[in-house]
């Protein structure tokens, strides 16, 4: 990265994002995604596909990380990495919804306008995937279903994947996806909260994530052995200690 570059991305760090956007130029969006994705594969194709044509059709610019611009998703899997990074709505900023759905879908809403344009995937994934690159189903069975592959099998997997992946972005979006128009419910902007310091761990934690009542009244969730909800890759889920 030059000094240029560098200077560029202080006043602006998605400028990068935002030209590729404005260009359409999809596989550098696939590359960056991949940056924090940590692979290539058909799942964050799909996610930075579904961004790209939601965000064309709803118009304006990528998140600010202030929640004007808003994503909910339907599933926790490579789809949802295409969507934060190309979009800029994450966790992290509040922008990003999961909806525990499973559906390889997702709608774009901005606050000044409840109506959202929801991208879903059209038919069947897998056939999608086939066409361009059919040796990549069944290295994710053999790697990731069954737990049995070998180096060279993971080896094969990521360029398997690699391959479907850009294969996938040359054909038309509409191939593989459709849209409508949608009321979004967006959920109201995210309070900030005051902190408080667990008695038990002594470890600073958000007051509305501490116990309210009983003899463990002020403690964190984790000391006071409270239901954790939690996001793993089965969806949303509730571990007890």
């Amino acid at each position: 990265m030059n000094s240029k570059e560098r200077e560029q991305l202080k006043e602006n760090p998605r400028s990068n994002f935002d030209r590729a956007i404005q260009n359409r130029d999809i596989a550098t969006c696939l590359v960056k995604t991949a940056e924090i994705h940590g692979h290539y594969c058909p799942g964050s194709a799909f996610g930075v596909m579904a961004t790209l044509m939601g965000l064309k059709i709803l118009g304006g610019n990528t998140s600010e990380g202030m929640e004007d611009l808003m994503a909910i998703v339907e599933i926790n899997a490579c789809f949802a990495d295409g969507v934060q990074a190309v979009s800029g709505c994450t966790l992290g900023n509040n922008a990003l919804v999961y909806r525990d759905l499973g559906k390889m879908a997702v709608t774009f809403a901005r606050r000044d306008n409840q109506a959202g344009v929801r991208v879903k995937i059209k038919g069947n994934l897998r056939e999608h995937v086939d066409r361009v690159q059919p040796e990549f189903f069944p290295l994710v069975e053999k790697m990731i279903v069954d737990r049995e592959g070998k180096p060279h099998d993971e080896k094969a997997f990521r360029e398997k994947g690699r391959q479907a992946a850009f294969a996938l972005i040359q054909h038309p979006f509409d191939t593989y996806f459709e849209t409508q128009t949608v009321q979004a419910g967006l959920p109201p902007y995210a309070p900030i909260v005051q902190s408080l310091v667990c008695p038990g761990c002594g470890e600073t934690v958000m007051v509305t994530k501490t116990a309210w009542k009983g003899e463990k009244f002020g403690y964190c969730r984790a000391c006071a052995g409270a239901g954790i909800p939690n996001v793993d890759g089965r969806g949303i889920g509730q571990d007890f200690l």
